[in-house]
């Protein structure tokens, strides 16, 4: 960067954290610099992308192995929650070589960017992606003034 200063692939390189009921906020950059928060859990964390289009808040999670019935989603106070558990894959007891691939419950609570409309929440599940859409509530444009009296 042109002022020398060293930024993270992933994000800002200054994370603040706040204490509120025992869970840690997280603030990772996306487009155009705008913080979505990532509230943090006990549960594991599927990796997630959440991004805006001109219409939309869009929240991609990497979650495979999984059956859309496996899936809650919730939407409160400008924080949308999605949680489930994965079973693990195995027969018998197993004698592990390698054990990446998390399992049991986890949660993901997302404090959305921009207002949302709650009613148009969609929620959809292909090919080991949890995909979940939110219409953005427009924001006023233009100028707006009014008459002293």
């Amino acid at each position: 960067m042109a002022d020398g200063s060293h930024r993270s692939s992933k994000g800002s390189g200054a994370f603040p954290v706040h204490q509120a009921d025992e869970l840690e906020v997280y603030f990772n950059e996306v487009a155009h610099g705008r913080p979505v928060g990532f509230v943090g859990s006990p549960k594991w964390k599927p990796p997630t992308d959440v991004y805006e289009t001109a219409e939309d808040i869009v929240v991609h999670m990497d979650v495979a192995g999984m059956q859309p019935e496996d899936f809650t989603v919730e939407y409160a106070e400008g924080v949308l929650t999605i949680t489930g558990e994965r079973a693990a894959r195995h027969e018998g007891k197993p004698h592990y070589h390698a054990m990446e691939v998390q399992v049991g419950p986890f949660e993901r609570r997302l404090l959305l960017p921009v207002p949302v409309n709650p009613d148009t929440m969609h929620a959809a599940y292909d090919l080991g992606f949890l995909e979940v859409r939110l219409q953005k509530i427009p924001r006023p444009s233009g100028q707006h003034s009014v008459k002293v009296e």
